[in-house]
This record gives C-alpha cells, sequence and structure tokens, in this order.
C-alpha cells in the first residue's frame, strides 16, 4: 500500500511538474511571437501610402482605358 501511494504521488508530481513546463514554453512562444508580428506591421505601414497611391494610378488607367474602348450607351 504504501509503494503504491508513492508511486501515485511521484505520478502527480511529473506530470504537474511536465504541464508548468508546457505552459511556460507555450508563454514564451506566445511573446516572441507577438514580437515578431509587430515588427513587420510598423515597417510596411510606412510604404503602405506609397503602395496605395501606385493601385490608385493603375486602377485609373485602367478604369480610363476600359470606358475609351467600351463606350457607354444610354438608352
Amino acid at each position: 500500500m504504501q509503494a503504491g501511494l508513492q508511486l501515485m504521488a511521484l505520478g502527480m508530481g511529473v506530470v504537474f511538474l511536465f504541464l508548468g513546463l508546457l505552459i511556460g514554453v507555450i508563454s514564451l512562444v506566445s511573446q516572441l511571437i507577438q514580437k515578431l508580428e509587430t515588427a513587420p506591421a510598423n515597417a510596411s505601414s510606412a510604404n503602405a501610402a506609397a503602395d496605395n497611391a501606385d493601385l490608385i494610378e493603375v486602377v485609373t488607367k485602367a478604369v480610363k482605358l476600359y470606358r475609351s474602348e467600351h463606350p457607354h450607351r444610354k438608352g
């Protein structure tokens, strides 16, 4: 009976330590991912205005070309 209780306590202790270690590793990885995600987002937001201006220019030219080749008929 004594050996069974010792084995149970040892097993529960090992599981408790493993789960604590797992929680710690997951927290560290989560913090690392958050730091890595915010850095590129800040860098890309600086280029977003230039990219949007280029995109607007290209779309505007495409619409003008389409309208010149396909005149709209009324009624």
